[in-house]
């Protein structure tokens, strides 16, 4: 066990002049970490914005929610971009593992921001593309789902737009 760990604990002690640890320094380096940002939106990508919003993917990919209250304004009542409402739903893609408070068929909304740096798609990897994600889509996203299937070639180029701007 010694050739494993040779540091003798306890390992994370507090620095003498910050009294902070080394996990503090990792918290807040990820805390303030900035979000993954947009790609160029153009008009296309606006259009697509609207179109994602017509069919009802807001209904769980809110597109912005905001902070609570803080004592650091960089936190304190701030927008976060995220297209997600971050509560458990039953969209028919769910692993039938009970989690928590997650029932076996539901997951959490997962947040879009950075879709366009991301692949496979869907909590467990088996989507290639976001079309193959969207079909995936049932049970409480069944409108949405079926809203995409009838977009004309027009309207899915300008979704598709949309969703690789995010």
């Amino acid at each position: 066990m010694r050739l494993c760990d040779p540091a003798p604990d306890p390992e994370d002690k507090r620095d003498p002049l910050t009294r902070r640890r080394g996990i503090d320094n990792f918290e807040a380096f990820m805390r303030f970490l900035a979000p993954i940002g947009r790609a160029a939106v153009d008009e296309t990508a606006r259009n697509g914005e609207r179109v994602f919003a017509a069919i009802g993917c807001t209904a769980c990919h809110v597109p912005s929610l905001t902070t609570g209250p803080s004592s650091h304004p960089a936190f304190n009542r701030q927008p976060v971009p995220l297209f997600s409402d971050l509560l458990l739903h039953d969209v028919g893609t769910g692993d039938g593992i009970r989690q928590g408070a997650a029932e076996p068929e539901e997951i959490r909304t997962p947040a879009l921001w950075g879709l366009r740096l991301r692949r496979p798609l869907l909590h467990d990897g088996s989507a290639a593309t976001t079309e193959d994600a969207i079909r995936r889509h049932h049970n409480e996203a069944e409108l949405a789902q079926r809203g995409f299937d009838q977009l004309s070639p027009a309207d899915r180029a300008a979704l598709s737009a949309f969703l690789r701007s995010l």
